[in-house]
């Protein structure tokens, strides 16, 4: 295919080539991925169909015609095709050529992309991309990135765990199940990821990754963060637009909570920390070199397995020593009792560690492609600072003023008030102004950010008995105003200060 790629071809596959909004109707565009230019138009009706971009006329630029009615119109000569690609029109022919008509390419609207099928052998499509819920999810927030790589770089990177500390802040990484049927594949993490990306560098959150792989084309990645039962969906489609770079699409989504006002303020730093997180692989996806025969070592990932069923999306020459195309079989789940037998038998096999500490499977590939055990040793507890617990919440706001940290606020100028209610109903609000803080019983008229909470469940949270993100997100507490001072609040006022 190329220097950098040993593959013989494009992979095989849907594959996404745009967003909906990019072509309106009565609208012509020529998008080039695949190495060649691919002609969408959009009918007047609103019907979206892509064709080849050589008119059988007299070859044509299709890209350079426009629509008319239900029909693109040739630039040359003014020929009609349908969206099926058949010509319905020739204005001054009393009579169309049998036969006439432009390929068509495959292409399906679904979720806010625009998937077209790629086969290097022009066959019909084998399987579909399935319609996701968006049911209960916020709308689309979308990116396109353009990068030097391949499709298959990008969807190894969800296997590829042992980049996941030294890349994106992830402290432990573990494997849960690994599942692979035809052209799907699973792969479930459990994962302690820093909240460094969205603005929370002292926070540590157990999270879950739950990746799911349609072909190399798509990659849907759902977050479950455990500690705060917030749900974020990125969705990733590499598409290769000629030998050595690829367009990647995103799209970001996040569960919707009870609180309107606070969902849309998660939803900007989710989808902020997705724009600064993700592309920190690119530089190193320009950089490296892929390597055929990787040596690898326990706790890398499924990184062979998968490398395994990718093969069956491309067309290996049959005197090629590779195994034949074809969907990948049925695989079970990775339980913990077969992994452990796993690390057992590759263990009483294993040749001799090198210097480096990883184990040297250069001469035996097959055996290195399967380590994917994550054998990281047993967790570790999290240091938990020692912190004073509030008899009440009066207790709280008695000492605020005396646990306020003025290098937290910086030049911070704002007035964070508290409603609390129940039994113990109480309000207060702190005026942050010149490195320094008035706390006042009663209601300010215009407070910077509001928190309404029951008193009981304000106490749980502040002696750390309740999850504040949790709260939040599941109706316990209301924000009103920007969630990112509400996440400066334990810096503000430290609750490890004695009461």
């Amino acid at each position: 295919m190329g220097a950098r790629f040993p593959f013989p071809s494009f992979p095989r596959g849907w594959f996404v080539i745009g967003f909906p909004e990019d072509v309106a109707p009565g609208q012509v565009k020529t998008f080039h991925y695949f190495g060649q230019d691919i002609v969408l138009f959009r009918t007047e009706s609103g019907v979206l169909a892509a064709v080849d971009k050589v008119c059988p006329h007299l070859g044509a630029h299709l890209g350079g015609g426009h629509v008319k009615g239900e029909c693109l119109r040739c630039p040359f000569h003014d020929w009609g095709f349908r969206s099926d690609g058949v010509v319905v029109d020739v204005p001054y022919a009393p009579k169309i050529p049998p036969k006439a008509a432009v390929r068509t390419w495959h292409v399906r609207e679904q979720n806010g992309v625009i998937l077209a099928w790629y086969c290097p052998k022009g066959q019909a499509p084998t399987y579909e991309i399935p319609v996701l819920d968006e049911d209960g999810w916020t709308g689309n927030k979308t990116v396109r990135w353009v990068v030097r790589s391949h499709p298959q770089e990008v969807a190894e990177n969800t296997v590829d765990c042992s980049h996941l500390g030294p890349v994106h802040h992830v402290g432990r990484t573990d494997v849960l199940s690994v599942e692979q049927e035809g052209h799907f594949m699973r792969v479930v993490l459990h994962m302690e990821a820093s909240g460094a990306p969205i603005d929370m560098p002292d926070e540590f959150n157990d999270v879950q990754l739950d990746v799911k792989l349609h072909g190399i084309g798509q990659i849907v990645s759902q977050t479950t963060v455990l500690t705060s039962e917030m749900r974020t969906r990125q969705r990733i489609y590499p598409t290769p637009i000629d030998e050595d770079t690829i367009a990647i699409f995103g799209v970001s989504n996040i569960r919707q909570m009870p609180d309107e006002g606070y969902t849309r303020e998660i939803e900007d730093i989710f989808y902020k920390a997705f724009l600064a997180d993700f592309p920190k692989d690119f530089p190193i996806w320009e950089n490296k070199a892929y390597l055929d025969k990787p040596m690898l070592a326990g706790g890398d990932g499924p990184i062979g397995r998968y490398r395994r069923w990718c093969r069956q999306f491309y067309d290996y020459p049959e005197a090629a020593a590779q195994p034949a195309a074809g969907p990948a079989p049925a695989a079970q789940p990775i339980t913990a009792i077969a992994k452990l037998k796993g690390w057992l038998r590759a263990r009483s096999q294993a040749p001799a560690a090198n210097s480096n500490g990883s184990d040297d499977n250069s001469n035996n590939n097959d055996a290195g492609l399967d380590a994917h055990l994550i054998d990281l040793g047993p967790r570790k507890p999290r240091p938990v600072a020692a912190t004073s617990k509030f008899a009440s919440v009066g207790d709280y706001f008695d000492s605020l003023e005396r646990r306020f940290n003025p290098s937290a606020a910086g030049d911070l100028q704002a007035v964070i008030q508290w409603v609390l209610t129940g039994d113990k109903a109480c309000a207060y609000f702190a005026e942050i102004k010149d490195g320094s803080v008035q706390s006042v019983a009663g209601t300010h008229p215009a407070p910077t950010i509001t928190i309404e909470m029951s008193a009981d469940d304000y106490l749980l949270m502040i002696n750390g008995e309740l999850n504040g993100a949790r709260a939040f997100s599941t109706g316990r507490g209301r924000l009103r105003g920007p969630v990112r001072l509400a996440m400066k609040m334990q810096r503000l006022f430290p609750l490890d200060a004695a009461v």
